[in-house]
């Protein structure tokens, strides 16, 4: 299996405060990875720093092996790194199509399975909905259209900030079946939450951070014992639901 994504010693400082404190992970190709942790973890700034958003205080992110370290947002997405954001990102006087339009047209230089708005649209359960104005849809639709237009820009790695925050257990449950479709598609995904069920049900490798430092990394069910884990997140008690 092949490394996508590798991240050496990041470090992201915002005044005094380091949001990222040496962080070390890689991405392997093909797989869906979680990134988990209390609020204010540096979950968000670390997709942020990997996505060019912010310049990293220190570190190196290497894509594919090439070093692309604080390159601008638009260069890591043309170079096949996409994303979704904690809040739902669209042109909301823009209708559905044009939003995913406009995200398949910057990602036209890379052939893949998502070149097509329709075909998106059609992948998401959006295609009924492709003349609506942006501004008209409800939340969970809206969680939809901004996956859409991450993988209109063909990604080859699909980083999800917290996709399912919001949702209900049936929206929920579609998410994550929505996520492992993208994955049978041959992109890979690490994604963002703090809905516990899904993640681990979801993820096949979970990382968590604690104050911007990597504190676990490993498969479900060995973070879900790991004490240290347990002791900062998840908490002594913890306990999925329909679990023994």
């Amino acid at each position: 299996m092949s490394v996508l994504l590798e991240v050496e010693r990041l470090e992201k400082h915002f005044g005094g405060v380091a949001a990222l404190a040496g962080v070390d992970l890689h991405v392997d190709e093909g797989e869906i990875l979680g990134i988990i942790g209390p609020n204010g973890s540096g979950k968000t700034t670390l997709f942020n720093v990997i996505t060019g958003v912010h310049s990293p205080s220190a570190g190196t992110v290497r894509w594919l092996g090439e070093d692309i370290t604080g390159r601008p947002a638009h260069a890591v997405a043309k170079a096949g790194i996409g994303r979704t954001f904690q809040q739902a990102m669209a042109f909301s006087a823009f209708s559905v199509r044009e939003n995913v339009r406009i995200a398949c047209q910057h990602g036209r230089d890379r052939q893949g399975e998502f070149g097509d708005p329709d075909r998106v649209l059609d992948f998401v359960g959006l295609h009924d909905l492709a003349e609506e104005s942006a501004s008209n849809l409800g939340f969970g639709n809206l969680r939809r259209l901004g996956l859409a237009i991450a993988l209109g820009g063909q990604p080859r790695l699909l980083l999800a900030d917290e996709p399912a925050a919001g949702l209900n257990d049936n929206e929920t449950a579609t998410l994550a079946a929505l996520i492992r479709a993208v994955s049978a598609k041959g992109v890979t995904v690490a994604v963002i939450d703090h809905d516990m069920k899904m993640m681990m049900a979801l993820c096949e490798r979970l990382i968590v951070l604690d104050f911007g430092f990597k504190i676990a990394d490993g498969p479900p069910d060995a973070v879900r014992q790991d004490p240290k884990v347990l002791e900062v997140y998840l908490g002594e008690n913890f306990e999925l639901a329909g679990s023994s």
